[in-house]
């Protein structure tokens, strides 16, 4: 049980951080001048991310907070029981997130230790040192690009990525971030620095969604082998936002009046 223990905490580390890797979306790509268009056909790699980050750091200004559902599940070929965990989830920027725990079913060792780490791990992603150690950054990665794809009837450009260090908050693997919005829409790979003898590997595929002018977790796929207990899958699948909006940054589309944006913006008003 143990060794479960511990392969679980390292995977929800992994989907915290990512977390706080912003997806979200910059408000001028929603109506971006022709010229700007032009200007992406033929960009670099380190040119992206960094347009990225810089998007990242307005649209961290732009949310205020945001309340969700999640729904928590794992199965493991040993444990007799899968366990499902279903939790309301609110957070207020810059670093305060709160969890109400809704339901429980399963497996209690999994509901009093596995979730409970999963949770806390969420927490502290939002630390500052955690979030610099963690994060999408040309001082934490290398970047490729791979070539575009469609991802959700949106095009987005693919790069592979490769830390420069080892590091068990750092993963191998790719990343496709939106080219309209320049948002994080995919990422996908493996742990390459093991957190543990007990853990053979972690593999991970984590995809945003965009709820009105934003971007947000969608669902994150894991699957951890470890030894003696074989294969664990877990899954982190979110649900509706409702999202709460500063007023300070607001671009509004192209021709309209300058105005505050809503104070609270719902996936059914996209």
């Amino acid at each position: 049980m143990r060794s479960v223990l511990r392969a679980a905490i390292p995977l929800a580390l992994l989907a915290a951080a990512l977390v706080r890797i912003p997806g979200w979306s910059d408000p001028m790509a929603l109506h971006p001048p022709a010229i700007k268009q032009e200007t992406q056909k033929h960009l670099s790699a380190e040119t992206i991310i960094q347009r990225s980050l810089e998007q990242n750091r307005q649209r961290e200004q732009w949310l205020a907070g945001y309340q969700v559902s999640r729904h928590y599940h794992l199965e493991n070929e040993v444990l007799e029981n899968d366990s499902d965990m279903k939790v309301e989830v609110s957070y207020k920027s810059p670093d305060q997130l709160h969890f109400e725990i809704l339901s429980q079913q399963g497996s209690g060792f999994v509901a009093d230790r596995i979730w409970r780490r999963i949770l806390e791990a969420e927490q502290e992603a939002l630390k500052p040192l955690l979030k610099q150690r963690s994060a999408i950054t040309l001082e934490n990665y290398s970047f490729e690009l791979r070539g575009e794809e469609m991802l959700a009837g949106r095009p987005a450009y693919v790069l592979a990525v490769t830390p420069k260090r080892e590091d068990t908050f750092l993963f191998l693997g790719q990343i496709w971030i939106d080219q309209q919005d320049f948002a994080l829409a995919r990422a996908e790979g493996t742990m390459p620095k093991r957190p543990s003898f007990w853990i053979r590997k972690i593999e991970f595929v984590r995809t945003f969604k965009k709820v009105g002018p934003l971007w947000f977790a969608k669902r994150t796929e894991g699957t951890v082998e470890v030894l003696l207990l074989g294969t664990t899958w877990i899954t982190i699948t979110s649900g509706d936002y409702q999202i709460h909006l500063n007023s300070a940054g607001f671009f509004p589309p192209a021709g309209a009046r300058r105005t505050a944006p809503p104070s609270h913006f719902g996936e059914a008003m996209r």
